[in-house]
């Protein structure tokens, strides 16, 4: 039937990529590189809704959208993604991640897939994404496996035209609402 809206939930989640923001005057990024096995995301914007009341009863709203907290967890964080996301310098010849406190994080166009319960995919661009260092916890071994694994975290912002966010889903039409989407950082050459 023409013009039905398609439901169906999100199931999962796959293909973390990223891309560096290379030049924040002109917001371009570098090519869209493979990210470690994604097992969970969290963004979560903050908004703030204010109301304006005249003659006793609320006559207006207005909101806007503050911080925008990313958080997720990976397999792993592999020393040369840790480079990317954090600023810090990697060793070629040694394999050596050095830590600096003069480190300055980049921007980071960050994309994910998520699976639908039908089968098909909804697909996500965060444009300027800045990650705090990586927390780490870890335990010993007591008998039984508990995999420890990496969590990220960080903070989103618009980019210079407003946009924060991009979605694609193929329930919707959008065209491409494919796996090529995450190919390029949307509206980037």
């Amino acid at each position: 039937m023409a013009g039905e809206i398609v439901n169906s939930a999100t199931t999962g989640i796959k293909k973390l990529v990223y891309a560096i923001m290379t030049d924040e005057v002109l917001e371009t990024y570098s090519a869209v590189k493979s990210a470690p096995p994604l097992i969970n995301i969290k963004v979560s914007p903050k908004s703030d809704t204010a109301t304006l009341y005249a003659d006793n009863i609320a006559v207006e709203t207005a909101t806007s959208i503050g911080d925008i907290a990313v958080d997720f967890e990976t397999q792993d964080m592999p020393l040369e993604v840790q480079a990317d996301f954090l600023g810090h310098t990697l060793d070629a010849a040694t394999g050596t991640l050095a830590y600096n406190v003069n480190d300055q994080a980049p921007y980071v166009a960050l994309g994910y897939q998520r699976t639908k319960g039908n089968g098909k995919n909804r697909y996500v661009w965060l444009f300027k994404v800045r990650f705090e260092e990586i927390s780490e916890e870890g335990k010993t071994q007591e008998g039984k496996i508990t995999f420890q694994t990496p969590k990220v975290s960080g903070l989103a912002v618009a980019n210079k035209n407003g946009d924060w966010k991009s979605v694609a889903d193929e329930d919707s039409g959008t065209t491409p609402a494919t796996v090529a989407f995450l190919a390029t950082v949307p509206g980037t050459v």
